[in-house]
């Protein structure tokens, strides 16, 4: 009896319950998958989008539509391009936002700032990237094949982030380093060439503004000094003199991530001067050595040697860039904050970061050579 009473009284309950009263029905939302922002040549904002309509009546392909307008701010942009659309836009969790460079030179938080107060948009999957040129030239090509342009840069970008040749980052991550007065940030910059959608390298900051780039090549070699590296990252180089069109003159090796070692100290000297060692230890292994003989040990140690003063080299040159473009992306003041607070209190970081002595070095060692031996 109890128990049948506690049953009616459990329907009675359900009568009066309603469903979540803050439900927010997307059935007539638009779904944004894609924005570019670039500056008009008056000033102004332009904010272009990528609607993405991927209802049951397409027979399940997407189709997306690319509208643009301009504002005095992000939201008031977006606002203008809602009035020019049916529904309500919402954007995608794992969407794509592209910066021209015309914007990324200004301060690239202002432009960032309504994406972070407000409370639908997500954060911790979207994906950021610079462009050379006008970034929503590239959204106006709509598609790449059979992707629709947004989940093709996204894909491009994720892929890129796998081989090392970008850093990861998302809008998520992107907050920390920059507003951390000791850590800069780089992100991915990409261009268009004529149809294709192609990765110019890395896009380097200096605080909250766009102050150089690293090329494509130089890529996978930054990303492992920054020590956030992911799946694979392969590296192409003449060992051998002659002709760059003969390749028997070239190595290439991919370094094997789980067993890369990193080491960065930071010194703070009596007088002031800071030194940075950053060393790496790179085993890899050949995936392409047209001239072979890598069962001959001192052949391998004279291409490791080899490698290694190249490798050495190479990182040397990422530092200067860096150095030129103010880009404290390896967090040295950041360090300087955490273990030596005093020194950080009376440094200028903007004009002492330039005179920082970093002594690298990266040595590679040829654990793999396939299975041709």
């Amino acid at each position: 009896m109890k128990k049948r009473s506690r049953a009616l009284g459990m329907l009675a309950l359900l009568i009066f319950t309603t469903g979540c009263w803050d439900q927010d029905s997307l059935r007539d939302a638009r779904l944004a998958n894609a924005s570019a922002y670039d500056l008009t040549p008056e000033g102004m904002l332009k904010q272009t989008l990528e609607i993405v309509d991927d209802s049951q009546g397409n027979q399940g392909k997407s189709t997306n539509e690319i509208h643009s307008s301009t504002g005095n701010s992000v939201r008031q942009s977006t606002d203008k391009i809602r009035a020019k659309v049916t529904g309500d836009i919402r954007f995608f969790k794992y969407g794509i936002i592209l910066y021209g460079e015309s914007v990324a030179r200004k301060d690239l938080y202002s432009f960032l700032d309504v994406l972070y107060r407000e409370p639908d948009y997500p954060t911790s999957h979207v994906k950021i990237a610079i462009v050379d040129g006008l970034a929503g030239d590239i959204l106006e090509q709509q598609s790449i094949s059979s992707l629709l342009i947004g989940e093709f840069i996204t894909k491009k970008i994720r892929s890129l982030e796998n081989m090392c040749v970008f850093p990861e980052m998302t809008l998520e991550t992107l907050l920390p380093p920059m507003l951390d007065p000791g850590q800069d940030f780089a992100l991915p910059y990409l261009a268009k060439e004529g149809e294709d959608i192609i990765a110019r390298g890395i896009a380097l900051f200096h605080g909250q503004k766009f102050t150089g780039n690293l090329s494509t090549k130089q890529g996978p070699l930054y990303v492992l000094m920054t020590g956030k590296w992911k799946k694979t990252a392969t590296f192409v180089k003449k060992v051998h003199p002659g002709p760059a069109s003969d390749v028997q003159n070239f190595i290439t090796y991919q370094a094997i991530t789980q067993s890369v070692k990193r080491h960065l100290a930071v010194k703070v000297q009596r007088d002031g001067q800071i030194d940075v060692n950053l060393n790496l230890k790179l085993p890899v292994n050949v995936v392409e050595y047209a001239r072979d003989h890598l069962q001959d040990k001192a052949n391998v140690q004279r291409l490791n040697d080899q490698l290694s003063e190249i490798m050495t080299q190479d990182a040397e040159k990422i530092i200067r860039t860096l150095q030129e473009s103010g880009c404290d992306a390896f967090g040295i003041g950041r360090q300087l904050i955490a273990h030596h607070p005093a020194v950080w209190k009376i440094m200028d970081w903007n004009k002492d970061y330039p005179n920082v002595r970093f002594h690298t070095q990266v040595t590679v060692d040829i654990v793999g050579n396939g299975i041709l031996n």
